[in-house]
């Protein structure tokens, strides 16, 4: 119990002085800290044929926003997509980005996964992600963090 009060000081502290905090510090925290929001919802077609669902996590430090994880599965005739992203925020603005996509063929189970990590410089960048499933994963993930640090849940 001292252990994590003395941490959550030492936390404290380092808000108030304004330092960055770092990616583990941030997974510290958000372990010790019930969510701000947690959200889900489906997505439907517009006939009104639902082909997926999506997720959200939201954890808030100070009022500000400091981790987010939101997941989205669709599915087609022939693929289903698993779509899981890791979000840490200081001030607000992202710092570090985790993102995990899996293309699965519904014919014969076969998978393709894509993984990568974004530093702060590669989150705000308006330059495409390259990846061999051919998603536009750029106005994917500028939508979804536009949409969390406007506090709402991601579309």
């Amino acid at each position: 119990m001292k252990k994590i009060l003395l941490f959550l000081f030492f936390t404290f502290l380092s808000f108030s002085q304004e330092k960055k905090l770092t990616v583990s510090q941030i997974d510290s925290i958000v372990k010790t800290i019930k969510p701000k929001v947690e959200s889900s919802g489906i997505i439907q077609k517009k006939k009104k044929k639902i082909i997926g669902g999506v997720g959200n996590t939201t954890y808030e430090f100070e009022k500000k926003l400091i981790y987010s994880y939101y997941n989205e599965s669709t599915r087609d005739k022939e693929y289903e997509f698993l779509q899981f992203y890791e979000f840490y925020f200081f001030n607000e603005k992202p710092i570090f980005i985790k993102i995990n996509v899996e293309k699965t063929n519904i014919k014969d189970n076969s998978k393709e996964i894509f993984k990568v990590e974004l530093n702060e410089t590669e989150s705000t960048s308006f330059k495409e992600i390259k990846n061999p499933l051919l998603i536009n994963l750029r106005m994917k993930l500028n939508k979804i963090i536009f949409d969390l640090i406007n506090y709402k849940l991601p579309e």
